[in-house]
């Protein structure tokens, strides 16, 4: 019964083909549209995440200033110097610990000027601590070196006219700097080594020069022992630098940087994000459906004569409700069908030109129902008349 009560219902949307396929339409623009944004956003995330774990679950950054709300924002008041990582060491469970100093600088090369983020570092421990950085070309720093500099791959491609290259000579500050290395590109979209410049920490000392009060960091990287939990040894570190600067807690100059701190914000901000993308495909799903109760309302009304017939031959109340439920659910699963099929071949052309997208069986299994259900939905209230429609009235209309 339920079969013939389905494949009539196929056959009365063949019969209005084009009607029929305008309203699938319709759907296949709102679940593509679902789709594709819903995975540009889980892209984004799982983008984010596999940067995150590059970051490695026993790092730990400390820095001058605490971080606003979700970590947007400049830092607030705070300084660090040599003393205050000296104090850090008293911590339990650090493998390594190493400052750093940043900021920006000019850069002089054959006549053109380049204003670029350098991080002075000692070479040794900030390559044990920062195992992701990796060298196309020449060399990392060492301990010992002075006056050289190694770049990232934007660095050297990019902004000059003429290419830089290992040996290539620059000038900050008045004085030569010698290119010994380049890093591979990373494409990253949480760091920018390939826009960064990296060089001992006591030149950059000298080149920023009455930027910086004496013995001063811009902050300290720190490797916590395999053996410990990153997080208390991060709560550790805060009571630490609470005591040394004579803070309560709450009210901290400095920001304590984990993975899992990282993790909680970036969560959140990416939940919003597909949150949002979604909420904007969702507005062209309710358009499709909104065309689905159009459809079927007028389908009743034009099918009075037809299902005056089918109750006077013995149709029930039931059976006219299937009927035309039947009709907005196939038009909503095939048009949720072919939505999925568009929105994975816009996905690969949109993969191709580098865009993070990650679509999942799980989102198309639920952009399939969804739309069966919108269609069901949509389609209930035209079927509900339909089915309590008087046989009589039904045949007179005609």
């Amino acid at each position: 019964m339920q079969k013939d009560l389905f494949l009539y219902a196929l056959r009365a949307l063949m019969q209005r083909s084009l009607r029929s396929y305008l309203t699938i339409l319709g759907v296949v623009i709102g679940i593509c549209s679902v789709f594709i944004l819903i995975s540009i956003g889980q892209g984004i995330s799982a983008s984010v995440n596999k940067e995150l774990d590059a970051f490695g679950s026993h790092t730990i950054i400390i820095t001058p200033g605490k971080l606003s709300a979700m970590g947007t924002g400049a830092p607030q008041s705070g300084r660090f110097f040599i003393q205050d990582m000296k104090w850090i060491e008293r911590a339990g469970g650090i493998d390594i610990l190493t400052p750093y100093l940043y900021g920006r600088i000019a850069m002089d090369y054959k006549g053109e000027q380049l204003s670029a983020t350098v991080i002075g570092i000692e070479p040794q421990n900030f390559q044990k601590a920062v195992s992701t950085i990796e060298i196309a070309d020449g060399r990392f720093l060492k301990e010992g070196d002075r006056q050289v500099l190694v770049i990232g791959d934007k660095i050297a491609k990019n902004y000059f006219k003429k290419d830089l290259a290992v040996n290539s000579v620059v000038t900050i500050g008045g004085k030569s700097y010698r290119v010994i290395g380049i890093m591979k590109a990373t494409g990253g979209t949480l760091d920018d080594t390939d826009t960064t410049i990296y060089a001992p920490i006591d030149d950059v000392r000298e080149v920023l020069g009455n930027q910086l009060a004496k013995d001063e960091i811009h902050g300290i990287y720190i490797i916590a022992n395999s053996e410990y939990n990153a997080e208390e040894v991060a709560q550790e570190i805060k009571s630490t630098l609470r005591a040394r600067r004579g803070l309560l807690e709450g009210n901290e100059d400095f920001s304590v940087i984990t993975s899992a701190f990282i993790s909680e914000q970036l969560g959140i901000i990416t939940g919003l994000l597909t949150a949002f993308l979604g909420g904007i495909a969702a507005i062209s799903l309710v358009v499709g459906g909104v065309t689905i109760a159009n459809t079927m309302f007028m389908a009743v009304l034009e099918r009075y004569s037809e299902i005056g017939i089918l109750k006077a031959v013995g149709a029930r109340k039931p059976d006219i409700l299937k009927i035309f439920l039947f009709e907005s659910g196939i038009i909503g699963i095939v048009g949720g069908a072919i939505g999925i099929v568009v929105g994975l071949v816009l996905i690969e052309i949109l993969s191709f030109f580098g865009v993070p997208v990650s679509p999942s069986a799980e989102l198309a299994g639920f952009c399939l129902l969804f739309s069966f259900l919108i269609g069901i939905v949509a389609g209930y209230f035209p079927a509900k008349n339909a089915a309590e429609m008087v046989p009589i009235e039904a045949l007179r209309t005609e």
